[in-house]
């Protein structure tokens, strides 16, 4: 049953960078009417170093603070090697010191840069290439991302600061930061092993960050542990308190930085396969698939194995693409009333700590099975889709298909949702 797992995981996890294609397109339309971003004044833009050498003895303490609560706290957490320390006194590479204190990749290039809105390109600023602002291996083949390039000191939106901000954990944060990864830290970072992710895409390494399997059976967790090791929700706990710390301090540029980051995992864990590795596979049937596979039949298997992985990568397809269209359109629409609507808000309970956990990932994995059924509806009589080297569009695609428009429409709700809450808590004096 744990090498079935291991397959299952391999291959199901294949799309790990795709949590809602842009999480930046989302939280523009998710936060756009949020009082404390529309009311907030502009912000001058702020390098790390200047926040981090007018701050440093909060930051230490702060991460030192996090570091004893996370080892109290958070399940399966490993331990910080004592050798990442800040040192008492800053050294001449605090970005250097401060990334791998946080146990993030030291080679993101962190570029001061904010994303428009899909249409508002800005041509006249100067534009960035995705390959200055994302480390190499996460270059996704659809991505149609701007980078308008800002000054230290220009004045910007908070919205735009946060919005941006929320993709940037896909640019290479949390790349090959495993023991048995390539590069300069994977060794010294304490976590261990990668326990899941297919290997044939470089960027699967992050996948641990930005899925997480907390409402499996204990059968499946006695046979796969591994579904454990995974730890989204600190890394939302971590950028949720540097971002209390940057506003508090007089720092707003990097307080909305932060928690866009922050955000960027709590948006990640409204899709359901990030939070459920086999949509609508109970127990019963997955045992029965591994008794199939041990008996000589495994065709059921691998079948499954690619149904996970075909209909996660198709549905963040159709999703993009769709919205895309939509906001060409510039018309009102249902997906956009879904991502802004705050009717639902005050149904869950205040943010805490917990919150990925117990509220956001909950109700991925309640939603799991419907919205698998619903893809495979599509799939079975959805046209041929062409291939996103090819313009990122479906050909044909008239986005007309009743039951998985449904779902997603209530899935990019609790989007909406879950990015007010998180960023509202951020923002509480």
């Amino acid at each position: 049953m744990k090498l079935t797992f291991l397959l299952l995981l391999f291959c199901a996890t294949a799309p790990t960078a795709w949590g809602w294609s842009n999480h930046t397109v989302g939280s523009y339309l998710a936060l756009q009417d949020l009082p404390a971003l529309r009311d907030a004044p502009a912000v001058e833009v702020e390098a790390l170093e200047q926040f981090l050498s007018q701050q440093y003895p909060a930051i230490v303490a702060l991460l030192e603070e996090q570091e004893a609560f996370a080892r109290e706290h958070f399940a399966h957490y490993p331990p910080r090697p004592d050798s990442l320390k800040m040192p008492a006194t800053p050294s001449d590479n605090l970005r250097h010191d401060f990334l791998t204190a946080l146990r993030i990749n030291p080679e993101i290039h962190l570029a001061m840069v904010i994303q428009p809105l899909p249409g508002k390109d800005l041509p006249e600023r100067e534009h960035l290439q995705a390959d200055q602002v994302m480390v190499g291996q996460t270059l996704s083949p659809w991505n149609r991302q701007r980078f308008i390039v800002v000054a230290e000191y220009e004045k910007v939106a908070p919205l735009a600061v946060l919005a941006s901000a929320a993709d940037e954990p896909d640019y290479g944060h949390d790349i090959n930061l495993f023991g048995d990864n390539p590069g300069e830290v994977a060794a010294r970072y304490g976590f261990g092993p990668q326990p899941f992710g297919d290997a044939r895409f470089q960027y699967s390494s992050q996948a641990p960050f930005h899925m997480g399997f907390f409402h499996e059976s204990a059968v499946v967790y006695v046979a796969a542990g591994f579904l454990q090791r995974s730890w989204p929700d600190w890394r939302a706990y971590q950028y949720m308190g540097l971002a209390r710390l940057a506003f508090a301090s007089g720092h707003p540029y990097w307080g909305y930085r932060f928690l866009g980051w922050g955000l960027h995992h709590i948006q990640d864990l409204t899709q359901p396969y990030h939070a459920k590795p086999l949509p609508g596979v109970d127990l019963a049937s997955l045992l029965l698939l591994e008794g199939k596979a041990l008996a000589g039949f495994a065709g059921d298997k691998q079948a499954s194995i690619e149904r996970v992985a075909t209909r996660h990568m198709e549905v963040e397809k159709y999703q993009s693409t769709w919205l895309r269209r939509v906001l060409r359109e510039g018309q009102p629409h249902p997906m956009l009333d879904a991502y802004a609507d705050v009717a639902q808000d005050k149904t869950y309970p205040p943010y805490s700590v917990d919150y990925l956990r117990g509220v956001v990932s909950a109700e991925s994995v309640d939603d799991s099975a419907a919205f698998d059924e619903a893809i495979g509806q599509w799939l079975e009589s959805a046209p041929a889709t062409s291939d996103f080297s090819g313009g990122n569009q479906l050909h044909r695609e008239d986005f007309n298909h009743p039951a998985l428009n449904r779902q997603l429409l209530k899935l990019l709700g609790h989007f909406g949702a879950h990015s007010r809450i998180y960023v509202n808590a951020g923002l509480a004096p």
